[in-house]
């Protein structure tokens, strides 16, 4: 079966915050209980910035698989990030891919793989160098079949 995957608008960001929510839960071991994740303000927080990002159709995109009207089985979302020209490329971005979700009553069924596609496809086409992501341990056999690898560690900090 292929999956019809269309571009997300911020009427949907209640249903992206939920797959965000969703995809928050996976577990730190692959295929074992998943993470509690409290709800709480930050989902409505969530919806609300995801909806705010989803007007600027310039560095923002979701990709989604929906299950019926109103209810999504799938989502890949992510994000623009301006990068200074380089020796090695010129291209203006290097993408963020935020958030991927499958509803688990949907999950093997090629959506995640044909959201990320469509996000990776777009990013490119939007002249981006270098997509990154973080993965969950059962989401790595999906990305290193697109081609993801870990050639590039890099350290971060986190205000507490």
């Amino acid at each position: 079966m292929t999956a019809s995957v269309r571009r997300a608008v911020a009427a949907d960001a209640g249903e992206l915050a939920r797959l965000r929510h969703l995809s928050l839960t996976c577990p730190a071991v692959p295929w074992t209980k998943p993470r509690a994740v409290p709800d709480g303000p930050w989902v409505k927080e969530c919806e609300e910035a995801i909806a705010a990002l989803l007007r600027d159709q310039d560095t923002v995109a979701a990709f989604v698989v929906d299950a019926a009207p109103g209810h999504m089985a799938a989502c890949a979302m992510g994000l623009l990030l301006p990068r200074l020209p380089g020796p090695s490329s010129g291209k203006p971005f290097n993408g963020d891919i935020s958030t991927v979700a499958t509803d688990p009553e949907f999950r093997g069924r090629g959506y995640a793989r044909a959201t990320v596609t469509a996000l990776m496809d777009w990013m490119t086409v939007s002249g981006c160098k270098r997509i990154s992501l973080a993965s969950s341990p059962e989401g790595e056999p999906l990305y290193t079949s697109l081609g993801f690898t870990y050639d590039d560690p890099r350290m971060s900090w986190r205000a507490r």
